[in-house]
């Protein structure tokens, strides 16, 4: 079962600075949680993500998961390095901190399977999973896809998800019925003079008039 997991403000431990390491890396910072990075090697991407204070990164040699007990608020215990002992050590210390766990090639000893992401932006990314049983072939089903996805899901569509966000928000607080609240986000969502803010790139001005729109609302 995919899920989308609420990271947001939690600290996750990746363990393991490789390439595989890296993408997975390079998908958190999407999440806005705390990413802290451990390995005796580090690439030159996640040093380059720490310099943007993105990520904080420790180069130490990991023998076991005994220094995942000086992180708080942890959340997620990723193990992405070569070892398949260590990875399924530090799995085994995570779960010990009430964390969840994720060992790379090794579904076994995971809570989930990590699928592959067609990441389209900071808000919307579609997840192609094959239960773990084949990441080889969720890699290929996502090249294939991302192009017909990048082509069919426009700017336009990216910016009213950032709309939407914001107005659903604001209608929660305004207008007490849920039919009410539903029907005014379909409204904006198809609305001509929104769309056409949108186009132009103009988000702030899309904003304003469906402010506008939701004070007459909940007058």
């Amino acid at each position: 079962m995919l899920i989308d997991l609420n990271l947001k403000g939690k600290q996750v431990v990746v363990v393991g600075g490789g390439r595989e390491a890296t993408g997975k890396v390079e998908l958190l910072l999407h999440q806005h949680c705390q990413v802290a990075v451990v390995a005796d090697r580090i690439s030159d991407s996640i040093h380059q993500w720490e310099r943007e204070k993105k990520l904080t990164c420790t180069t130490m040699i990991v023998q076991n998961g005994d220094f995942l007990k000086d992180y708080e608020n942890l959340i997620l215990v990723m193990a992405i390095t070569d070892s398949r002992d260590l990875n399924r050590t530090l799995v085994m210390a995570g779960l010990k901190l009430g964390c969840y766990v994720y060992a790379v090639d090794d579904p076994e000893v995971s809570d989930f399977s990590h699928p592959s992401v067609i990441a389209l932006d900071a808000n919307v990314q579609v997840a192609i999973s094959t239960n773990g049983k084949s990441p080889l072939m969720a890699r290929t089903f996502r090249q294939r896809l991302e192009p017909i996805l990048r082509q069919n899901i426009t700017r336009i569509d990216l910016l009213q998800v950032r709309l939407q966000a914001r107005m659903r928000e604001l209608a929660k607080e305004q207008l007490k019925d849920i039919a009410e609240r539903k029907k005014f986000l379909q409204d904006i969502m198809v609305n001509p003079e929104i769309q056409s803010f949108l186009e132009r790139g103009n988000l702030q001005e899309a904003e304003y008039f469906a402010c506008q729109q939701l004070k007459k609302l909940s007058k």
